[in-house]
């Protein structure tokens, strides 16, 4: 897809390139809504990162406790299967809905 005009000074305006007097007098974008656009953008990065990293972290948990409930004669843990399956889903479902919400959130 090709870049578009504001594309390419959001570019410049990261690598700090950008001269304001040089900015097009007749573009619709302010300088101001040029750099909230690129912290927004930079605000939409690290949150994107920060939740995949929680999911990656519930989703380790969950699967540590059902390895865990896997080795149950060795170890000593052990959870019913109603509870297992109630865990699984459960989690399954968290980790849809709050990857659905935030990604909605950030990339609306």
């Amino acid at each position: 897809m090709p870049k578009s005009r504001l594309d390419n000074l959001l570019g410049e305006l990261e690598e700090d390139k950008v001269n304001t007097n040089e900015i097009d007098k007749s573009s619709s974008l302010t300088y101001q809504e040029i750099l909230d656009r690129n912290q927004d953008r930079e605000e939409r990065k690290k949150y994107a990162f920060r939740t995949f990293i929680f999911l990656c972290g519930f989703t380790g948990l969950v699967l540590s406790i059902i390895i865990a409930a896997g080795f149950s004669k060795l170890i000593g843990f052990e959870l019913h299967d109603s509870v297992l399956i109630a865990l699984i889903t459960s989690s399954l479902a968290t980790i849809v809905g709050i990857f659905i919400l935030v990604m909605r959130y950030l990339f609306k």
